[in-house]
């Protein structure tokens, strides 16, 4: 009598043994992708991210466009500040005489080079990155960055603005824009440098993010030897335009190259 259960419960566990072995085969059915397969996709993930960064070329336009726009006073790339392209209003403000009739296009220009700047991060921090420990802190610097350059765009400088005592909303995405982005550029550089593949991108990028690490120091601490305060600025900001740049013209030949050279291997395979 008292063998009865036991066996009706071997007889259950024969039953389940199935499924089990069924989800194992089903799971086994999936292998991981293979190398060239990795390799068309991280090719094309290149492509997209330098095709997100190419769009920086739209900002640098805009700018040229909205400093030639000035006509009285013309504009002083080394003692205008960038922002004074997006002040609003016809003003003297801290003995700079402003008036820069495209101020419109130019706070555009500024949104534009942000949402360029946060996809882009995002994706080729992806792409050369592996460690999500530290991808997560890069991906907060540049974000941070573009979020900031967004906002400079939103909270453009105006005589409306400084009467309601908001003027620190734009230095605050001004600050958010230049600092971490630098920041951001330098580790990103670092962690490239360590691998074969990125080598050299992450010295090119370090160099740059250094420059621009230190230009922004100098720009809080006010100095500028001379050669203007703008210029300073400039030389603070322009890394970030220029590793955007960069980055798509750069990712997008190796994204090229290494798509087609990966296409060529696989057509080539059935004849080995």
């Amino acid at each position: 009598m008292r063998l009865a259960p036991i066996s009706w419960q071997r007889s259950r566990l024969s039953t389940a043994q199935p499924p089990f072995h069924s989800a194992a085969t089903s799971f086994q059915s999936h292998p991981p992708l293979d190398p060239q397969t990795r390799a068309v996709s991280l090719s094309r993930r290149q492509l997209l991210a330098g095709g997100v960064f190419l769009l920086g070329f739209v900002y640098v336009i805009i700018e040229v466009l909205a400093a030639r726009a000035w006509v009285n006073p013309p504009y002083n790339w080394a003692l205008n500040y960038i922002s004074d392209l997006g002040y609003s209003d016809c003003a003297r403000v801290l003995g700079r005489q402003i008036c820069s009739p495209l101020h419109p296009l130019m706070n555009l220009g500024f949104m534009i080079q942000g949402l360029v700047f946060v996809i882009g991060a995002l994706l080729v921090v992806r792409v050369i990155v592996e460690r999500r420990s530290l991808r997560w802190i890069v991906d907060t610097l540049l974000v941070t960055s573009g979020v900031g350059t967004f906002f400079v765009g939103v909270f453009h400088q105006s005589l409306a603005l400084s009467a309601a005592g908001l003027n620190w909303l734009h230095f605050t995405a001004a600050t958010l824009a230049i600092g971490p982005g630098n920041v951001g550029i330098v580790l990103l550089g670092i962690l490239a440098a360590r691998t074969i593949h990125w080598r050299s991108y992450g010295i090119a990028i370090l160099s740059v993010g250094l420059i621009g690490v230190v230009s922004s120091l100098l720009l809080v601490a006010g100095f500028d030897f001379g050669i203007g305060k703008g210029f300073i600025e400039r030389i603070a900001v322009y890394p970030l335009n220029t590793w955007t740049i960069g980055s798509g013209v750069g990712l997008t030949v190796v994204g090229v190259r290494d798509f087609m050279h990966t296409k060529r291997l696989r057509s080539a395979a059935p004849n080995q």
